[in-house]
């Protein structure tokens, strides 16, 4: 653990504050399982009274870091620090299970080996019968059991979009970060980036050596390995001259933009000035000078907990979606919908009891179609519906944004 988690412990009053938003502590009641359970631990260890034990790796991996808690704190206690500390001890103390051990030094550093990876999941994936509707399968090898995704794409993100089309004179270029989940599984968002962008006269890149922005290997306190992803990804963004980078990802933006601050340091803050969410992006940078014609479809919004908690991004994604269909809000839009990467694996059951809510929500608005801003949530929120056999569709803001403008008859640039 580093010195400063140390100066945040003293910081927290134990008012108790976090209770009333913590998605976990919501479901479990246990003291353990919030911000402020889990800040007690940190000051147990530092003070030598308790020792790493699995218990104790349990609630600490039971955190979501949705960091929702933050905007509640009266003392402005930076949970993330700690946390982020706790992880690390824990995985310093306790060591990385020896599959994501191997994923995250050895897979996920290199694109080719990763490609494979995905590549024989993706053959035994077809193997498996749907139990369900849609294409949802159950991939054990990647998830261990315990999670159903869409079914791989057959080209990924990167290598389809490996020549984007070159604008004679644009008003910006920017790099688009893919992620994992975009880039395997959800393509179409990626392209649906790009033809919007193109359609702003904004010319796209995607930078082929990029990787995974390190979140997953962050989660189980696996630093180096972030470390290294990060280094890469600095230096292949880097090597381009680009007004900006965007992402279509919550996660990835969070990670790549704040996150990366604390690994790489200050030297990354230029770089961090330049990425943006996509709608966020197109609020600032294209405002209202596009125009659209609605979709025939009432679409509600589902708040990313790492957008609009992290980063206080909610009106942007709205925004676009007001301009592009018949816009409903929903209730609770900003509570968690329970995905999250590992810890919908190590706390499957809880991740179904935020799910179950989350699809009431959305029902109750009487939407057709609930858009988000982040594929991990996507996906979470189509495995619920497909469950109950429902014809709510689950998309991306962009690609509702792509339709209208289609609609609109705005040209591609040229």
């Amino acid at each position: 653990m580093t010195t400063d988690w140390k100066t945040e412990v003293d910081k927290c009053s134990k008012c108790g504050k976090c209770h009333t938003v913590c998605p976990v502590f919501l479901e479990t009641g246990d003291e353990s399982m919030v911000s402020r359970g889990r800040i007690s631990l940190a000051e147990a260890l530092r003070d030598k009274q308790i020792v790493y034990t699995d218990k104790l790796r349990d609630y600490v991996h039971s955190c979501k870091k949705c960091m929702r808690c933050r905007t509640v704190c009266p003392s402005d206690v930076d949970y993330e620090v700690i946390i982020s500390a706790l992880l690390r001890g824990v995985a310093d103390n306790m060591g990385i299970p020896l599959l994501p051990r191997i994923i995250f030094r050895y897979i996920l550093p290199r694109r080719i080996l990763f490609d494979i990876m995905l590549k024989v999941s993706s053959k035994i994936q077809w193997l498996i019968p749907m139990k369900r509707r849609g294409q949802m399968r159950h991939l054990p090898l990647l998830f261990m059991g315990k999670r159903w995704i869409p079914t791989l794409a057959k080209k990924s993100a990167l290598k389809k979009l490996r020549e984007t089309k070159k604008l004679k004179n644009p008003r910006m270029r920017v790099g688009l970060f893919t992620g994992c989940l975009i880039n395997y599984i959800y393509v179409d968002i990626a392209e649906a980036v790009v033809d919007v962008l193109n359609r702003m006269n904004i010319e796209v890149i995607v930078p082929q050596g990029q990787l995974c922005c390190g979140t997953p290997s962050s989660t189980m306190g696996d630093y180096k390995s972030s470390k290294k992803l990060a280094d890469v990804n600095r230096e292949v963004f880097e090597s381009h001259k680009l007004d900006a980078i965007v992402s279509a990802c919550a996660t990835c933006t969070k990670s790549i933009k704040m996150d990366y601050l604390r690994t790489l340091g200050p030297s990354w803050q230029p770089m961090s000035d330049k990425i943006y969410d996509i709608s966020e992006f197109i609020e600032k940078y294209c405002g209202d000078e596009y125009d659209t014609k609605h979709v025939d479809e009432k679409v509600t919004y589902h708040d990313p907990c790492h957008l609009l908690w992290v980063r206080g991004i909610s009106d942007e994604p709205r925004n676009v979606l007001k301009k592009s269909s018949n816009f409903v809000e929903m209730d609770q839009a900003g509570a968690c919908c329970g995905g999250g990467g590992i810890f919908t694996i190590i706390h499957y059951d809880l991740t179904l009891k935020m799910l179950e809510r989350k699809v009431a929500s959305i029902e109750r608005s009487g939407a057709d179609t609930v858009a988000t801003n982040c594929p991990g949530c996507v996906m979470q929120i189509a495995d619920g519906f497909a469950g109950k056999n429902s014809k709510i569709k689950t998309t991306h803001s962009i690609q509702i944004l792509q339709k209208a403008l289609v609609n609109g008859g705005i040209d591609k640039g040229k």
